[in-house]
């Protein structure tokens, strides 16, 4: 496929995107955002929003945009520059048309300590709990609960983990692998290893762009990478 049908097929309204830029302090900085339309010889983007605050962006700035095919394992990378901000009810940048596409493999993952809230309740149960998630992959995760004798081995969980950037939280099934207790020194607490059921493409997609995220921008290591999950 040449790159110009490629161009257009990647980068179709409704896409989501990757945008890195540098700042003024040269730090590298990453924002998630969609796709508003791919109109002649223009890409036209949704200008990210963070915590309800617009990114400023600069006319002539150069971006540089990625998006992921999950199905693939690989993301796709090119350059654009800033033509117009468009400080509309929905904020858009106006940028140039990619012209070239590189492209690099997503077959393996580092796993990440974060510290994302979670809620939690056994499934088909109506008693909904909280915890926290503090490491994440795409095959699995690692929470810390209140200690609970019904949690055990082989028990399916449904998660809402709130995700940065999301307007709602992640919804996961999620099997528990191994239950530690206690964990740490805190008697009250457990910790549940536990890998996701089957995903939708909607949350797969969610924790694709999130763990990539992560791989820009995170120094707190695990684990040396985890597989993709099967399809």
């Amino acid at each position: 496929m040449q790159d110009s049908d490629m161009i257009e097929k990647l980068f179709a309204p409704g896409k989501k995107v990757l945008i890195e830029c540098v700042d003024n302090e040269l730090n590298v900085k990453s924002y998630q955002t969609f796709i508003e339309d791919l109109e002649g010889a223009y890409l036209v983007l949704q200008t990210p929003i963070v915590n309800d605050k617009v990114i400023s962006f600069q006319e002539s700035q150069e971006l540089t945009l990625r998006r992921i095919e999950q199905h693939k394992q690989e993301t796709y990378v090119t350059n654009v520059f800033v033509i117009d901000v468009r400080k509309d009810k929905v904020p858009l940048l106006v940028c140039s048309k990619p012209k070239k596409i590189d492209r690099t493999s997503l077959r393996r993952y580092t796993r990440f300590r974060v510290n994302l809230p979670l809620k939690y309740k056994l499934h088909n149960k109506n008693n909904i709990l909280s915890g926290k998630i503090n490491d994440l992959s795409l095959s699995g995760c690692y929470a810390l609960v209140s200690s609970d004798s019904r949690i055990e081995a082989d028990s399916v969980l449904e998660l809402y983990i709130s995700m940065p950037g999301e307007d709602s939280p992640l919804y996961l099934k999620a099997r528990v692998i191994r239950v530690d207790q206690p964990a740490g020194d805190n008697e009250s607490l457990t910790g549940l290893a536990l890998d996701y059921e089957k995903l939708s493409d909607s949350e797969r997609e969610t924790l694709y762009y999130y763990i990539f995220q992560l791989q820009l921008t995170c120094d707190s290591i695990l684990g040396s990478g985890l597989e993709l999950p099967d399809e």
